[in-house]
Protein backbone atom coordinates (compact mmCIF):
# COMPACT_ATOMS: atom_id res chain seq x y z
CA UNK A 1 0.00 0.00 0.00
CA UNK A 2 2.90 2.37 0.69
CA UNK A 3 4.07 2.07 -2.94
CA UNK A 4 0.55 2.86 -4.20
CA UNK A 5 0.52 6.00 -2.05
CA UNK A 6 3.91 6.96 -3.43
CA UNK A 7 2.62 6.54 -6.99
CA UNK A 8 -0.37 8.76 -6.23
CA UNK A 9 1.98 11.39 -4.84
CA UNK A 10 3.76 11.47 -8.20
CA UNK A 11 0.48 12.03 -10.07
CA UNK A 12 0.14 8.40 -11.10
CA UNK A 13 -3.03 6.39 -10.64
CA UNK A 14 -4.34 2.95 -11.49
CA UNK A 15 -6.65 0.27 -10.21
CA UNK A 16 -5.85 -1.23 -6.82
CA UNK A 17 -4.72 -4.54 -8.33
CA UNK A 18 -2.77 -3.04 -11.21
CA UNK A 19 -1.37 0.09 -9.56
CA UNK A 20 1.86 -1.52 -8.54
CA UNK A 21 2.62 -3.14 -11.89
CA UNK A 22 1.20 -0.69 -14.46
CA UNK A 23 0.57 2.88 -13.26
CA UNK A 24 -1.06 5.35 -15.64
CA UNK A 25 -0.79 9.12 -15.62
CA UNK A 26 -3.65 11.35 -14.51
CA UNK A 27 -5.14 13.66 -17.11
CA UNK A 28 -2.84 16.64 -17.59
CA UNK A 29 -3.88 19.99 -16.22
CA UNK A 30 -4.27 22.85 -18.69
CA UNK A 31 -4.12 26.63 -18.60
CA UNK A 32 -7.45 28.46 -18.61
CA UNK A 33 -8.43 32.12 -18.54
CA UNK A 34 -10.86 32.56 -15.64
CA UNK A 35 -12.94 35.62 -14.67
CA UNK A 36 -11.71 38.19 -12.19
CA UNK A 37 -13.63 38.24 -8.85
CA UNK A 38 -13.86 42.05 -9.12
CA UNK A 39 -16.08 41.58 -12.16
CA UNK A 40 -18.44 39.31 -10.20
CA UNK A 41 -16.73 36.27 -11.75
CA UNK A 42 -18.17 37.21 -15.13
CA UNK A 43 -16.27 37.27 -18.43
CA UNK A 44 -17.45 37.32 -22.04
CA UNK A 45 -15.80 35.27 -24.76
CA UNK A 46 -15.86 37.13 -28.10
CA UNK A 47 -15.21 36.24 -31.72
CA UNK A 48 -12.81 39.19 -32.13
CA UNK A 49 -10.44 41.23 -29.98
CA UNK A 50 -13.00 43.96 -29.44
CA UNK A 51 -15.68 44.84 -26.89
CA UNK A 52 -17.98 45.11 -29.91
CA UNK A 53 -17.18 41.58 -31.09
CA UNK A 54 -19.97 38.99 -31.08
CA UNK A 55 -20.27 37.18 -27.74
CA UNK A 56 -19.71 33.48 -28.44
CA UNK A 57 -19.63 32.37 -24.82
CA UNK A 58 -19.83 33.60 -21.25
CA UNK A 59 -18.05 32.55 -18.07
CA UNK A 60 -19.90 33.03 -14.80
CA UNK A 61 -17.65 31.23 -12.33
CA UNK A 62 -14.20 32.14 -11.02
CA UNK A 63 -13.37 28.44 -10.84
CA UNK A 64 -14.01 27.66 -14.53
CA UNK A 65 -12.44 29.21 -17.56
CA UNK A 66 -11.84 29.29 -21.27
CA UNK A 67 -9.03 27.03 -22.54
CA UNK A 68 -5.94 29.13 -23.38
CA UNK A 69 -5.21 28.86 -27.10
CA UNK A 70 -1.50 28.87 -26.27
CA UNK A 71 -0.89 26.66 -23.25
CA UNK A 72 1.41 29.05 -21.37
CA UNK A 73 1.15 30.39 -17.82
CA UNK A 74 0.00 33.78 -19.13
CA UNK A 75 -2.04 32.27 -22.00
CA UNK A 76 0.50 33.64 -24.47
CA UNK A 77 1.13 37.04 -25.96
CA UNK A 78 -1.65 39.62 -25.92
CA UNK A 79 -3.44 40.79 -29.02
CA UNK A 80 -3.99 44.55 -29.37
CA UNK A 81 -7.63 45.29 -30.10
CA UNK A 82 -10.54 47.37 -28.95
CA UNK A 83 -10.49 49.17 -25.61
CA UNK A 84 -12.41 47.79 -22.63
CA UNK A 85 -12.76 48.58 -18.92
CA UNK A 86 -12.83 46.04 -16.11
CA UNK A 87 -12.42 46.10 -12.33
CA UNK A 88 -9.43 44.94 -10.35
CA UNK A 89 -9.67 41.69 -8.36
CA UNK A 90 -10.41 43.69 -5.19
CA UNK A 91 -13.42 45.33 -6.90
CA UNK A 92 -11.83 48.79 -7.11
CA UNK A 93 -12.47 51.00 -10.08
CA UNK A 94 -11.91 50.02 -13.60
CA UNK A 95 -8.77 49.36 -15.55
CA UNK A 96 -8.78 50.40 -19.22
CA UNK A 97 -6.83 48.30 -21.69
CA UNK A 98 -6.80 47.08 -25.26
CA UNK A 99 -5.04 43.74 -24.55
CA UNK A 100 -6.90 40.53 -25.39
CA UNK A 101 -6.05 36.85 -24.87
CA UNK A 102 -6.61 34.08 -27.39
CA UNK A 103 -8.81 31.27 -26.03
CA UNK A 104 -10.91 28.47 -27.49
CA UNK A 105 -14.68 28.80 -27.57
CA UNK A 106 -16.90 25.83 -26.66
CA UNK A 107 -16.55 24.53 -30.25
CA UNK A 108 -12.75 24.73 -30.19
CA UNK A 109 -12.60 27.82 -32.42
CA UNK A 110 -10.32 30.78 -31.81
CA UNK A 111 -11.95 33.42 -29.59
CA UNK A 112 -10.84 36.26 -27.30
CA UNK A 113 -11.28 37.48 -23.73
CA UNK A 114 -10.26 40.78 -22.15
CA UNK A 115 -6.84 40.05 -20.59
CA UNK A 116 -7.19 42.18 -17.46
CA UNK A 117 -10.79 41.15 -16.68
CA UNK A 118 -9.53 37.68 -15.87
CA UNK A 119 -6.43 35.72 -14.98
CA UNK A 120 -4.84 32.51 -16.15
CA UNK A 121 -4.69 29.46 -13.94
CA UNK A 122 -4.19 25.73 -14.19
CA UNK A 123 -7.31 23.64 -13.80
Amino acid sequence: MASAAALMGLGLVGTAAASESRPTRQAATHWYMTPNPGNNCSLNIRNSASAGGKIVGHLSSCSKGAWCWYQKSDCGASVKGGTYTCKYADGSSGLRSNEWVRVADKNGKLAYVARWCGFSQRL
